[in-house]
């Protein structure tokens, strides 16, 4: 039996609290397009029910941990629960739109955590 493992990157920890007292479900990544465009969706970055990243309306949940969408493009969202809002966004590189708050209302985007790492 062969098997490799492919580190993408350091894991980052957006979720705030006990992981109980969130709502996690997979998701499939779409693959970013784009000239230049990385595979690697960062966590933190709002997806759609299509697994496309976007920043408005149409998010379905936040990325919990990174996905390599060449090596799998398998990974889990965050649709409800408190998150480090400020943790998430300068991981991922998105900056919150507005849009996003009231399409995830069952997300908490807290800024108040403190130290972010």
């Amino acid at each position: 039996m062969n098997f490799s493992k492919t580190t993408v990157t350091n894991d980052v920890e957006i979720l705030v609290g006990l992981t109980d007292m969130h709502t996690l479900t997979p998701i499939e990544v779409a693959t970013p397009t784009g000239e230049g465009a990385s595979p690697v969706v960062k966590a933190g970055t709002p997806l759609t029910a299509a697994g496309a990243s976007t920043t408005g309306a149409n998010a379905v949940g936040i990325l919990l941990y990174d996905v390599d969408t060449d090596a799998n493009p398998n990974g889990t969202i965050v649709q409800s629960g408190p998150i480090d809002a400020a943790k998430a966004q300068a991981h991922s590189g998105v900056t919150y739109a507005a849009a996003l708050y009231t399409a995830c209302p069952a997300i908490q985007f807290r800024t108040n955590i403190g130290v972010n790492e």
